[in-house]
């Protein structure tokens, strides 16, 4: 079923929708409705729709205001807005939040039947997703991996981790259960080679507690790729003549760009021109560290010296240290530092105080 949310500060239009559009024919479900973009986040996490469909123009917070937070916080929900003729220049900056699709006012049985087969192009999407989701569980998957990771076989690993299957998994809703299921195979090839099952299992305790703290999809999905090169490259020690050009190139481009919230493994292996799984058992080897963890302590370090900055709110700290996502940039940097913050900038501001002094 695909769960519809409806929007609009105008009863009617509401009622006109539930009435007049096909559910039948996109195997739809109304979850919820909501008078302003205020009362639709606070339905969000109670109702969990696929599809948000929008008007612009409401009072309060609009449609396109309401897009903008739900991309920064549900990505995976896809927004529709309803928009007049004169407003749609203005909805197309809607654009960077994710919105593509819209359907012009007034709602005409023509735009109905538009709005029906947009709905029903949705469903199908959900549909391939939930297939996808299916293909991790898939024994044929799971012996593809654990044959890779037996054999060194960095090749079938390049081409999952830069598979569209891999891409869509990650950036999806389903991204936990995925990325513990793909987690659980590495600790299955780990538990085949008799090591101290205690030791496994702390480790595996840490890695998945590691793996849901971070909450960005594509720094969840380098987290993975980074746990099975590393284990390649701790099972395979063997070092190619051209491992220190790599691995310095690595540290400049590195250095140049960490504090881009855009950079991420997949730009780096890009830029070099080499392989993701390459590019992490070199840099591992010549540093004695992996790529995501050397990558984070640049970014909290250069976030320290912000803090001290008292220009920089902490939003702005988060985003010049490379952070998107401000929540996720204070939970990571109290779990490094023990402080938030605010915390640590309160303590900078108190030493220096008493230094002047």
């Amino acid at each position: 079923m695909l769960r519809i949310l409806l929007v609009d500060d105008e009863k009617y239009a509401i009622e006109g929708l539930i009435s007049m559009l096909n559910w039948d024919c996109f195997q739809g479900e109304l979850v919820g409705t909501a008078s302003s973009g205020e009362e639709a986040l606070a339905l969000l996490e109670s109702v969990h729709p696929d599809v948000i469909i929008s008007d612009i123009k409401m009072g309060g917070m609009n449609g396109i205001e309401l897009a903008k937070r739900v991309h920064e916080n549900q990505k995976q929900i896809q927004v529709i807005l309803l928009t007049a003729h004169g407003e749609f220049e203005y909805a197309r900056q809607a654009i960077r939040y994710g919105v593509i699709d819209y359907i012009l006012k007034p709602i005409t049985r023509e735009k109905l039947e538009q709005l029906n087969k947009l709905l029903i192009r949705k469903t199908e999407q959900a549909l391939l997703r939930h297939k996808s989701y299916l293909a991790v569980w898939d024994d044929s998957l799971k012996e593809r991996l654990l044959e890779a990771l037996k054999k060194g076989d960095r090749n079938t690993l390049d081409e999952f981790f830069q598979s569209q299957l891999f891409s869509d998994l990650m950036g999806g809703n389903d991204c936990n259960p995925v990325g513990i299921q793909l987690l659980n195979y590495l600790y299955l090839y780990l538990e085949s080679m008799n090591l101290n099952p205690q030791a496994i299992s702390r480790s595996r305790s840490e890695t998945m507690e590691s793996f849901l703290d971070i909450t960005a999809p594509q720094e969840k999905a380098d987290y993975i790729i980074t746990k099975y090169y590393d284990l390649l490259s701790g099972v395979s020690l063997q070092k190619n003549a051209h491992t220190d050009a790599i691995a310095t190139y690595a540290l400049r481009y590195i250095e140049e760009h960490f504090d881009n919230p855009d950079f991420n493994l997949s730009a780096l292996s890009y830029a070099m021109h080499v392989s993701l799984s390459h590019l992490s058992t070199v840099f591992k080897q010549a540093t004695g560290t992996n790529l995501s963890a050397y990558v984070a302590e640049l970014r909290l370090e250069k976030a320290r010296h912000l803090l001290a900055d008292m220009r920089y709110s902490v939003s702005e700290v988060s985003a010049l240290s490379g952070y998107s996502d401000a929540k996720y940039f204070a939970k990571l940097f109290k779990k490094k530092t023990g402080s938030t913050p605010s915390e640590y900038r309160n303590l900078v501001v108190q030493q220096g105080g008493l230094n002047g002094n």
